[in-house]
């Protein structure tokens, strides 16, 4: 049996709980004076974290407990430890901390339980899962407990104009045409296409010519069917108003017999009725015959067109050379037209649009409660005045903080839903059902994405026993109001460079986003972007990158393949997850636009009054985490971060309502940004951690009207040199002489 140590018996109790099961009050475990508690600040979302890195061991009741909850629950039962010490002044018992005992460090040797305590029974669970990937719309937790249904809202996508670019040329190799006819006596024609190539395709319409994909036509006229190898814009899905243009060459050589005229003519053609191709109109761009190019002779010919055709829903377009010659009666008649050294770049623009659509969303803070429970099994465990909203409880909506921030994945902008699973009662399947791809991403990904775009961060709190995941501006974690005031001088100061706070180059913005199958991305501006700043002594980038998606193109062409009419198509989009950037309209949302936020309409752009998700431009992104990068520039702030590349739309010009006009390709100088909490350097300094100064690390103090854990505020303590000095806690080992690691404060 393990010692008890009188001196502390009747001023230190133990207690283990467990949910179904009488708590019990237990001998001090052995080492609980050495265990090594710490106040760590999270290296990502920046919390502090309680840690204890060393074993406690149980023995006696402790034991005995311990193991009775292990033989019925294993290994993910959940013991909690409390440690309660009387106050050295009032002899009042007061919690000192509590936690939970982690089961997979369960080891019994000489009857003693030697065990690892964790300060967060929640923070160990979503640690444990945030990687992991869920469908926020199954019907139970990972751990098999039934869930309500998944909440979420409706929105209308008005629409967002895109300009769509198809670029044709001729290839070298296919640059002929040729076509020969015979007859007795009457009259014959061919039709052949201009062998045009496609070379950069934004219309999903538009293909490259089956090169001398002949059409046999028996009137001197074209007005028979045509064929899918001669259309280079085969069957429109909608309306479209299309600007054509393009500078045809070539030479044409003539040969021919017997034959009483010959008529050679390029036509650009409409045609209608879907893969009928039946022809509706015929634009005659060049016509010449016997009397000006006679047999045997070559010449060249040039035609320049650039004009606007107004296309239905299930027509095509072809550009087409036809030749037709009447043959001399008792004779057989031969005539051959050959096109050749063909040149003919050709562009189609358009400024096209789509009728509005629906999808349902899932607003911000109901995808991180959803993720929550789903991961950890726990409701109830999650609080955000970030991410709040008045319409769910809170006093204010988190209007520049994230709460008007949608997500739908591709499937729900296509207007695919989850149908149910066939009973087993019938033999079919509901329709699509098994094309339905659903709504998965991680905690991880999440908390990303928020770290990204509006430079949150993530703590675990508790309300009495209760933990919750709490979720707010980075600026709560680095609160600039002193909370915790040290009474002494502190002792063996040390101070160095915090390295890390020093960025040499900043990648930010989205990992997709600028690259179509559509469409050229380049007048997209939410993809990636990278920034050099002034620092050039040692290598280190903010890399702030999201695995969602905030593209409107992208937003855009998900939504123009809606499940009515390609139910059964798959797209590159289908599974990824897209953001929106909301504001309320009566008792829903709608799409912010650039009115919305800015002083005056975007340049840069196309369809600047369609644009939207503009706050989530990369440099918009990079100036909501001014004040974090601005800690390694305090030095330099007549210097620049400067722009480097990009992925997405660099000419992108916007300005914030009460900031400065910025170019996605521009520089910003450094006193620009945001002020500074902090500035890099480490004070590393030995202070006493008596009670009360616990209680005060640990308490809470009310600022704004708003309570604020003291460890997230600044430590005020005497310096070195005998002079007040302020910095932001980032490690305390509070056992023995009191170990602190402050991030020196910008005062």
């Amino acid at each position: 049996m393990g010692a008890i140590n009188p001196e502390y018996f009747n001023r230190v109790r133990y207690t283990l709980q467990s949910k179904g099961f009488n708590s019990v009050t237990i001998p001090e475990p052995i080492g609980w004076r050495s265990d090594e508690k710490e106040y760590s600040r999270h290296k990502k979302y920046h919390g502090i974290i309680t840690k204890f890195s060393n074993n406690l061991k149980f023995i006696d009741a402790g034991a005995e407990f311990i193991d009775l909850i292990r033989d019925i629950k294993g290994i993910n039962a959940e013991i909690r430890m409390i440690r309660d010490e009387k106050h050295p002044q009032t002899d009042k018992w007061e919690r000192t901390y509590d936690g939970f005992l982690d089961m997979s460090t369960y080891k019994k040797e000489d009857q003693q339980i030697a065990m690892k305590f964790n300060a967060s029974g929640l923070e160990k669970a979503l640690k444990t899962r945030e990687s992991e990937k869920v469908e926020i719309e199954r019907d139970t937790t990972i751990d098999g407990d039934a869930i309500d249904e998944l909440a979420t809202k409706d929105l209308q996508l008005e629409g967002r104009r895109i300009f769509l670019k198809t670029v044709y040329d001729i290839r070298s190799a296919e640059n002929t045409a040729n076509m020969s006819t015979q007859t007795n006596g009457n009259t014959r024609g061919e039709v052949v296409g201009v062998p045009l190539h496609v070379v950069n395709q934004s219309h999903e319409e538009a293909q490259t010519i089956i090169p001398n994909t002949i059409v046999g036509n028996n009137e001197h006229y074209i007005n028979s069917d045509g064929t899918t190898g001669n259309m280079f814009f085969a069957v429109s899905d909608r309306n479209r108003t299309l600007k054509i243009k393009f500078d045809l060459d070539f030479d044409c050589r003539i040969t021919y017999d017997d034959i009483n005229f010959y008529n050679f003519k390029v036509y650009l053609t409409i045609y209608k009725d879907g893969n009928s191709y039946n022809v509706k109109e015929n634009f005659e761009l060049l016509h010449f015959g016997k009397s000006t190019h006679g047999n045997g002779s070559t010449k060249s010919y040039s035609i320049n067109y650039d004009d606007t055709i107004n296309l239905l829903q299930g027509e095509s377009l072809a550009l087409q050379f036809h030749h037709s010659m009447d043959g001399e009666n008792g004779h057989s008649a031969h005539f051959n037209s050959r096109c050749f050294n063909i040149v003919c770049p050709m562009t189609i623009e358009e400024n096209s649009f789509f009728e509005p659509s629906n999808t349902k969303i899932v607003m911000a803070y109901e995808l991180a409660e959803r993720l929550i429970l789903i991961n950890t099994n726990r409701s109830d465990a999650f609080r955000s005045d970030a991410l709040g909203r008045t319409d769910i409880g809170y006093s204010a909506d988190g209007v520049n903080t994230g709460a008007m921030t949608g997500f739908a994945h591709g499937h729900w902008i296509r207007q695919f839903d989850r149908l149910p699973l066939p009973s087993p009662e019938t033999s079919t399947t509901p329709e699509v059902v098994n094309k339905y791809k659903a709504f998965t991403t991680s905690f991880k990904d999440f908390m990303e994405n928020f770290t990204v775009t509006w430079n949150l961060g993530m703590g675990i709190e508790k309300v009495g026993f209760k933990e919750i995941v709490r979720i707010e501006k980075l600026e709560h974690f680095y609160n600039n109001n002193v909370t915790i005031r040290l009474p002494f001088q502190v002792k063996k100061v040390k101070r160095s460079e915090a390295k890390k706070q020093y960025y040499s180059s900043i990648e930010v913005g989205f990992a997709k986003g600028g690259e179509y199958e559509e469409a050229m991305g380049l007048d997209e501006y939410n993809a990636q972007s990278t920034f050099t700043t002034a620092i050039n002594s040692l290598k280190q980038v903010y890399k702030i990158i999201s695995k969602y998606r905030f593209d409107s193109y992208g937003i855009e062409f998900a939504r123009r393949k809606p499940k009515t009419n390609n139910n059964t198509e798959d797209t590159s989009y289908d599974s990824n997850i897209f953001g929106f950037d909301l504001k309320r309209f009566t008792t829903t949302f709608k799409i912010r636009k650039w009115n919305d936020d800015f002083t005056q309409q975007p340049t840069g752009v196309f369809s600047p009054e369609t644009a939207f998700n503009l706050r989530m431009s990369p440099l918009n992104i990079l100036l909501r985490h001014g004040w974090k990068i601005q800690a390694g520039l305090t030095k330099y702030l007549t210097k620049y971060i400067r722009y480097s590349s990009s992925t997405a739309n660099s000419a992108l010009t916007t300005q914030l309502f009460g900031g400065y006009e910025y170019v996605e390709n521009g520089n910003v100088i450094n006193s620009e940004l945001e002020r500074a909490r902090f500035v890099p350097e480490w004070i590393e300094f030995e202070h006493v951690v008596n009670f009360d100064l616990i209680k005060q690390i640990e308490g809470t103090t009310m600022i704004a009207g708003k309570k604020i854990y003291n460890f997230y505020g600044l430590v005020e303590f005497i310096n070195e040199n005998n002079k007040i000095e302020k910095g932001y806690l980032f490690s305390l080992k509070p056992n023995g002489n009191g170990k602190w690691k402050l991030l020196k404060a910008n005062r």
